[in-house]
């Protein structure tokens, strides 16, 4: 009998939104909370922290389906990488992406339009970027501009809805412009836009990207709050997401195979990702067994080497991938003293503990070795160890 193999239903690739959406009950608890403020005029700006490849993107993306079969507008900007120091650039951009993510008819925002081709800026209809009337460029104060505009895109919006919500991701991108978040938290402090407008702010940033943030400015982290904090998928909603994704493809994973998908994975949304596309293209007669997993396992690796580990690894100093390749041997909690006896067994160069210390409180900093508990340390994840084991 013929066997119907439908298409991989994984989606490993950026801007691609998994198929299933589940595990993330408390955040969508937290987004439902602040909605219902809002409808009392109760405007709780938050954040979102999460590595990399956790889920933050797919989050944002299901709070603006929420919100908007509540009727409440939304709009998801990413932050585009900045490479120059240019605070008044980083304002138009996100006025201007605001302005283009909002799921309504440009012609209603004819008012708005006219005031930014009044500054010099041009917003086309389709395609193309913000361009500047010949000769003329904006000579004021960002912060100004950004009150100015986010008032004057509201009176224009409050005919549509009670209330906008901004879904700002990749915040760590203002890196080289940290005091873009500080006008930001500045002006929705201004009492024209507390009083006056309906703005939600929704800030999604990486863990090493928001403590940069906080080096520079503490009172931004008082701001945003509360904090959802994004973590692995447990066991059971993995295999729920897995079983839901593969339902009707015609393919099934071996039970064996799916305890092994959470093993290395640890539930990284991501990585499950990955990995399960490479399973499903090695798929025989619609099944998935252990015969295949090497190979689907090895894809995975190089992929993400290619994608991040690579860059992450090359970060670490010759004394810092020694550790590294050496708490890769074995995955586990490592003590400090246990590490260094480890380290003298293998003849390495570290003479002493404090100068292993310091080379594992770096490599923390790095993202590359996780703290868990005084004087204990482990790689971040089972995959990255398997990545190091066969370098």
């Amino acid at each position: 009998m013929e066997i119907s193999i439908k298409s991989n239903p994984f989606t490993p690739k950026s801007g691609m939104e998994p198929k299933v959406f589940l595990g993330r009950e408390k955040e969508l608890k937290v987004f439902e909370k602040q909605l219902r403020k809002a409808s009392q005029s109760i405007y709780n700006h938050f954040l979102i922290l999460g590595d990399w490849g956790i889920g933050k993107t797919t989050l944002l993306k299901e709070y603006k389906k929420i919100a908007q079969l509540q009727n409440i507008l939304a709009a998801y900007v990413p932050v585009r990488e900045f490479i120059e120091r240019e605070l008044l650039s980083a304002t138009i951009h996100l006025i201007t992406q605001i302005t283009r993510s909002l799921p309504i008819r440009f012609e209603k925002l004819r008012g708005f339009r006219e005031y930014l081709n009044g500054l010099g800026i041009t917003l086309p209809v389709i395609g193309g970027g913000i361009t500047f009337a010949e000769g003329k460029t904006y000579q004021g104060d960002p912060q100004v501009l950004l009150l100015d505009a986010l008032t004057k895109l509201w009176k224009e919006l409050k005919r549509e809805t009670d209330t906008v919500i901004v879904l700002l991701d990749d915040v760590q991108s203002y890196q080289v412009i940290p005091e873009f978040l500080t006008l930001l938290r500045n002006v929705l402090s201004y009492e024209e836009i507390v009083r006056d407008t309906g703005f939600l702010f929704i800030l999604a940033s990486t863990y090493q990207g928001w403590a940069q943030f906080m080096q520079k400015s503490h009172p931004i982290g008082r701001y945003f709050i509360p904090i959802v904090r994004l973590k692995n998928l447990g066991n059971e909603k993995t295999m729920e997401i897995l079983d839901k994704t593969l339902e009707d493809t015609g393919v099934i994973f071996e039970e064996t195979v799916k305890k092994r998908v959470f093993k290395y994975t640890e539930g990284h949304p991501f990585q499950m990702q990955v990995l399960c596309d490479y399973l499903y293209e090695n798929q025989v007669e619609g099944k998935v067994c252990d015969e295949v997993w090497e190979i689907a396992f090895t894809m995975t690796l190089e992929d993400l080497g290619e994608i991040i580990l690579d860059h992450l690894y090359s970060s670490a100093s010759s004394a810092e991938r020694e550790i590294l390749d050496i708490m890769a041997k074995e995955y586990k909690l490592w003590r400090l003293m246990e590490l260094f006896d480890e380290i003298r067994r293998m003849r390495g160069t570290i003479e002493n503990k404090g100068t292993l210390g310091k080379s594992l409180e770096r490599l923390v900093e790095k993202d590359l070795v996780t703290k868990l508990e005084r004087g204990s340390y482990r790689l971040p994840n089972r995959i990255f160890s398997e990545y190091l084991l066969r370098r």
